[in-house]
């Protein structure tokens, strides 16, 4: 079975960012699984956990400890490219382990999350998804 690891950024001041990031992150999880593709989002997976976890709830280390090995069994990355995606930690992370392994990796505007599982031609991949047809721009 192929897995698809969603990752998007999460950490930020403001809690309504936050929020809006975890929804983020559950709506493309959502419609990938309507597709029949099996996912794992880590934000879709953590945030309802993380209010019983107590003082690690924010620790990014804590968290990319529990995402990582997951990731590392996941045939693919797809990267939900939202602000704050290229200054986020966790994404960075989750973006080098998926490179040293050789999966493929698609980075998709998030305005393009309507389009799951379809992405794209213009979206940015490395490495050809298996998992993520690709079909002409839609303007």
């Amino acid at each position: 079975m192929s897995i698809l690891y969603v990752a998007c950024p999460y950490s930020h001041i403001d809690p309504e960012v936050r929020e809006y990031r975890f929804r983020t992150a559950c709506r493309a999880s959502a419609l990938l699984m309507k597709a029949g593709i099996v996912v794992f989002s880590p934000l879709s997976h953590s945030v309802p956990i993380a209010e019983y976890v107590g003082e690690v709830e924010s620790d990014h280390e804590f968290w990319l400890g529990q995402d990582i090995p997951i990731l590392q069994r996941c045939e693919e990355l797809l990267i939900i490219g939202m602000p704050g995606w290229t200054e986020s930690l966790g994404v960075r992370k989750e973006m080098f382990e998926a490179l040293a392994l050789q999966k493929p990796i698609t980075l998709i505007d998030e305005e393009d999350i309507f389009l799951l599982p379809n992405v794209k031609k213009t979206s940015r991949r490395f490495l050809k998804s298996a998992l993520l047809p690709v079909v002409d721009d839609i303007s």
